[in-house]
C-alpha cells in the first residue's frame, strides 16, 4: 500500500476504495492517533467549550513543529456512526478527521498536523461564524465573527499549547489552519483573509457565499492579493444559488491568490459524507508534501 510503516490489510477491507479513511481502519492501533477532551472556559463569547484534539500517533509525527487545524463544529468532526450497530467502514454522517488524517499521514501524503475541533451550539453557530449583520428571510444573524476569531486566536491556541506541552506546535502563520464547511467555512475564509498574520491557510467545504449576497466575494476583492494557503470547494449537485456565488468567490479567490488557491466545483452534495470524500485533497494541498499522492 506504500505505506511508511507496511502492515496487512484484513480480509473483510480488500474490496473497499482506496480512501483515507479505510486505511486507517487497516492501520495498527500504535500508528492511530489519539483524541483528547478538553473543557476551556471562555471569556470572550463567554462560557464553556469542548476542545477535541487529535494528535498523530508518534511513529509518525516526527520531531518537527506541527501545524495546527481550527475546526469549526466541531461535533462533526470525530464523532462515531449514527448507528452503533454498521460497521467501521459503513460510518457515516460526520468527517472522520482523525482516520482521514491517519490514512493519509500513513501514505506519507500530507504533513502531521494537530487537528482540534472546536464545539459550537447549535443557536449561536451562525452569529458566531459570520462577522456581518445579515438575514436568512425574515431571521437576522451574525455580527459576531470577529470576535469568534479572537477567540480562537487568543484563547483556544493557546489552550491547545498548554494542554499539549509536550508536543511541539509550529507558530508560523501558514501552519495554523482554519476549517470549516457551510456556514462554518465562511468564518475559515473570512479568517484566512483578514487574519493572514494569524491564520495562513484555510479549507473551506461548500462555503455559503450566498451570506449578505456575496460579502465574502466583495472582501476577497477588496484586499487585492490573497496572501493565505487555501483550498476550496462545492459539491456540483448543490442548488444552484450556492453554486453560483461559490464561482463567484473561487473565482476571485483564484486571481488574487498567486497559485496558492485551489478552489473549484467538483462532484458531490451538501452532506458530511460527500465532505469527507473531498477532504484529502483539500488537506493536500494545505498540509501537503510536494509530489505525494493520495
Amino acid at each position: 500500500m506504500g505505506c511508511r510503516h507496511p502492515h496487512d490489510l484484513p480480509p473483510e477491507l480488500a474490496g473497499l476504495p482506496p480512501r483515507a479513511e479505510f486505511h486507517a481502519l487497516a492501520m495498527p492501533r500504535e500508528l492511530r492517533g489519539d483524541i483528547d477532551d478538553a473543557l476551556l472556559e471562555c471569556h470572550r463569547l463567554p462560557g464553556l467549550r469542548l476542545l477535541r484534539i487529535y494528535v498523530p500517533a508518534r511513529a509518525l509525527r516526527g520531531d518537527a513543529p506541527l501545524p495546527l487545524v481550527l475546526v469549526n463544529d466541531g461535533h462533526k468532526a470525530f464523532e462515531p456512526a449514527r448507528s452503533r450497530t454498521l460497521p467501521p467502514w459503513q460510518q457515516n454522517g460526520t468527517l472522520q478527521l482523525h482516520r482521514v488524517m491517519d490514512g493519509l499521514l500513513c501514505t506519507g501524503a500530507v504533513r502531521p498536523a494537530v487537528v482540534c475541533a472546536i464545539a459550537t451550539h447549535a443557536s449561536s453557530r451562525a452569529d458566531h461564524y459570520v462577522p456581518v449583520q445579515a438575514k436568512y428571510g425574515d431571521a437576522t444573524f451574525g455580527g459576531s465573527g470577529d470576535t469568534y476569531l479572537d477567540l480562537l486566536e487568543h484563547e483556544v491556541v493557546p489552550a491547545i499549547r498548554q494542554r499539549l506541552r509536550g508536543v511541539p506546535i509550529a507558530d508560523a502563520p501558514r501552519d495554523r489552519v482554519l476549517f470549516g464547511f457551510s456556514i462554518g467555512a465562511v468564518s475559515a475564509l473570512y479568517g484566512s483573509l483578514m487574519r493572514p498574520h494569524a491564520f495562513g491557510a484555510a479549507i473551506a467545504l461548500s462555503p455559503s457565499a450566498w451570506v449578505d449576497d456575496g460579502f465574502l466575494t466583495r472582501l476577497a476583492r477588496e484586499r487585492g492579493t490573497v496572501h493565505a494557503r487555501i483550498a476550496a470547494d462545492v459539491g456540483a449537485a448543490e442548488r444552484d444559488p450556492i453554486r453560483d456565488h461559490c464561482r463567484d468567490l473561487f473565482n476571485e479567490l483564484r486571481a488574487r491568490g498567486n497559485g496558492n488557491v485551489l478552489a473549484e466545483e467538483v462532484a458531490g452534495v451538501h452532506h458530511e459524507d460527500s465532505w469527507r470524500e473531498r477532504l484529502p485533497r483539500l488537506l493536500q494541498h494545505v498540509l501537503g508534501v510536494p509530489g505525494a499522492t493520495a
